[in-house]
């Protein structure tokens, strides 16, 4: 039992996948990169009486009178992710989904007639990742030991991976002027952030009843986790804008995210069948589960600073932003209560369960940056164009260990394009466009790799890092009503 005790460690570590939320900041389609969003901006771009990224612009009505204006956008979006060779060479992993995504419901109350105080308030929805798939292999090959189970083996291994990530934000923001030129302005937002992640892992081998393994003739492992939690937050942001003719600046700090209440669940199982240890010749058997419901969650957001330009030219606009996001050092998102995993229970183990089966995270900085040009087609009509970086901030350097399972699928950098027109009309301002975005990366960690499966991996192969892509399309709808 000694020995086994010090042989589980390794043999837990084999089992911990790589990857589990898109590990993103502006991916959504409402953010001081998009520009043909109303109100995804830091510097003013002329769309006055619209709830704004930047909350000092709110401040920038052309309207001497009380007005409420409201505005609702939906994206009608499709989404394609493939990681080739996810799972083993020829075995790729794909996922497809297509949504109807309410992005935006807000309004705003402009108050004053020379210098209006303008209150907004909204509810935001960040879609994330939705990514399920799943790849097999199931054929005769050489996976056990010729010294007990000698030629080829039949053998069957599974991997079923799900991960799912949602935001919803209520927003509450003021903007006022300091003087004709410099305005300042003030929000609240209210986070409430889901994720499920479920992943499967199986590998099994009947062993050849030809020398003298009748008494183990099926080799196998088994992993199953499942997290789900739901977390509310609050965070703050503060910003200027500044007006000079022609010339729009802007400048805003978005404070880290303030826990204010989490709750989640994880469910675990590992089972190892007549392993056979390489040096020592011994088999193992080996068992741990665990369900712990009402546990504690938190979810983290970094401080942010951005800063947006834009510049009016002869019928149009031009616009650059840029946001950067601190770093976020290894914490545990769901942290396992020390409880009955491995068996049997002797007690001594239990202190494995919290390393093994936490959910965690941990952030590289990042730095995202925007470009963006408008031009009025007629005077009631303007077109706009934008594209930006979205960097992933998935990074295993920045932790601590590799025990447990990390909070995000997306290693891939996103680049975005928006194309659309906004038309005027007396009350109203109706906006379309089509939103683009295309992810890459050679360096996407595999959690198995069926190519090579054999006892010393637990059947489960060795995992190398491949390539993945990941291209959306989606078509927006807004609608701007002023009272």
């Amino acid at each position: 039992m000694r020995c086994t005790l010090l042989l589980l460690p390794v043999l837990l570590l084999l089992w911990q996948p790589a990857s589990a939320q898109d590990a993103h900041y502006w991916s959504n389609n409402y953010g001081p990169g998009v520009f043909l969003t109303p109100g995804s901006v830091i510097a003013s771009n002329r769309d006055s009486g619209v709830l704004f990224y930047n909350p000092a612009l709110l401040s920038l009505s052309n309207k001497d009178r009380l007005a409420i204006s409201s505005i609702s956008a939906n994206i009608y979006n499709l989404e394609s992710i493939k990681i080739r060779n996810g799972a083993g060479t020829g075995r790729h992993l794909r996922s497809q989904s297509v949504r109807i995504i309410p992005q935006m419901l807000s309004g705003s109350i402009s108050f004053g007639k020379k210098a209006p105080v303008v209150i907004a308030y909204a509810l935001i929805n960040a879609p994330g990742i939705r990514f399920q798939s799943s790849q097999r292999r199931d054929e005769k090959i050489n996976v056990l030991d010729d010294s007990y189970s000698p030629g080829t083996e039949y053998f069957v291994g599974d991997y079923v991976i799900e991960n799912r990530v949602s935001e919803t934000s209520a927003l509450l923001g003021t903007g006022f002027r300091l003087s004709p030129r410099l305005s300042a302005g003030f929000s609240m937002e209210a986070a409430i952030h889901q994720q499920r992640y479920n992943v499967n892992t199986n590998g099994r081998a009947l062993a050849n009843r030809d020398i003298d393994s009748s008494s183990l003739p099926l080799v196998s492992s088994e992993a199953y986790y499942l997290a789900n939690y739901v977390h509310v937050g609050l965070r703050f942001k503060a910003g200027l804008a500044y007006s000079a003719g022609r010339h729009h600046l802007g400048l805003m700090l978005t404070s880290p995210l303030v826990h204010l209440w989490g709750r989640g669940s994880i469910v675990s199982d590992y089972m190892l069948s007549n392993i056979r240890e390489a040096y020592s010749g011994v088999f193992y058997d080996f068992m741990a589960s665990t369900r712990q419901e009402s546990l504690k969650a938190r979810w983290k957001m970094p401080l942010s600073i951005a800063a947006g330009y834009a510049y009016d030219y002869g019928r149009g606009q031009l616009y650059f932003a840029t946001e950067y996001f601190l770093r976020i050092k290894d914490y545990n998102i769901l942290t396992p209560r020390n409880e009955a995993f491995v068996r049997p229970d002797t007690g001594d183990n239990r202190t494995l369960t919290t390393s093994l089966i936490r959910l965690h995270d941990a952030r590289t900085s990042v730095i995202n940056f925007a470009l963006g040009i408008s031009y009025v087609l007629k005077p009631n009509i303007t077109a706009y164009c934008a594209v930006r970086s979205d960097m992933s901030y998935a990074d295993s350097g920045e932790f601590e260990n590799l025990t447990g399972y990390e909070a995000f699928t997306a290693h891939w950098n996103n680049y975005h394009l928006a194309l659309g027109a906004n038309f005027k009309r007396q009350k109203f301002n109706f906006r379309t466009g089509f939103l683009l975005a295309y992810g890459h990366t050679g360096a996407y960690p595999q959690d198995v790799n069926f190519d090579q499966p054999d006892e010393d991996n637990l059947l489960l192969g060795n995992p190398v890092n491949t390539v993945a892509r990941r291209f959306s399309a989606g078509f927006m709808l807004s609608y701007i009503h002023n009272l």
